[in-house]
C-alpha cells in the first residue's frame, strides 16, 4: 500500500510541478498574441469561403474575386506575428530547458524522499520535452544539438551517480 501511495503523490508531484513552472513562464514570459499585431481576432481570419465570396460585386469571376480578396488581406500582421511567435518558441526553448535541468538537478539531492524526487525529476524531464516540441521549429539545429548534449550529460552523470547510491545499500 505505501509503495502505491508513493507512486500517486510521485505522479501527482510531477503534474504539479510542471504546470507551476509552465504558468510561471507564462506569468514572467507571456506568449505574444495575435490580437496584439492584427486587428482582427485569429477566427475571423479564416472565414466562411461563401461569406467571403458574398463580399464581391456580382459582375465579377470568382477567380477575380480571390485576386480581390488577397489584394484586401494584411499579411504585414500576419508576418509580425509569426516572427514573435517563433522568437517566443525559441526563448521558451532556452528558458524550459534550463528549468528542466534545474528541476532534475533538485530531484537529486531530495533522493532521500523518493516521492517527491521522482516526481521532480519527471516534471523536469517532461518540461525539457515540451521545450524541444516547442521550440522544433524555430530553434537553429545547432543549438537544439548543443542543449540536448548537455542536458543528456547532465542526466545520464546524475543517473549514474543514484545507481552508484543505491546499489550501496
Amino acid at each position: 500500500m505505501v509503495k502505491v501511495l508513493n507512486a500517486v503523490f510521485g505522479i501527482g508531484i510531477a503534474v504539479v510541478v510542471y504546470i507551476v513552472v509552465l504558468l510561471g513562464i507564462q506569468a514572467f514570459y507571456p506568449e505574444p498574441e495575435y490580437e496584439s499585431f492584427c486587428n482582427e481576432t485569429m477566427d475571423s481570419r479564416y472565414e466562411d469561403p461563401i461569406n467571403t465570396f458574398m463580399k464581391c460585386p456580382d459582375n465579377i469571376t470568382v477567380g477575380e474575386c480571390r485576386a480581390l480578396m488577397d489584394e484586401k488581406s494584411d499579411d504585414k500582421c500576419w508576418d509580425e506575428y509569426d516572427e514573435a511567435e517563433k522568437v517566443y518558441s525559441k526563448n521558451f526553448f532556452v528558458i524550459a530547458s534550463i528549468l528542466g535541468v534545474i528541476l532534475v538537478v533538485i530531484a537529486f539531492f531530495l533522493l532521500n524522499t523518493t516521492n517527491i524526487s521522482a516526481g521532480v525529476a519527471c516534471a523536469g524531464i517532461v518540461l525539457i520535452l515540451w521545450a524541444f516540441m516547442r521550440g522544433w521549429e524555430s530553434t537553429d539545429p545547432k543549438v537544439k544539438f548543443i542543449t540536448g548534449m548537455g542536458i543528456a550529460a547532465v542526466v545520464i552523470t546524475l543517473a549514474v551517480i543514484v545507481n552508484k547510491k543505491l546499489s550501496k545499500k
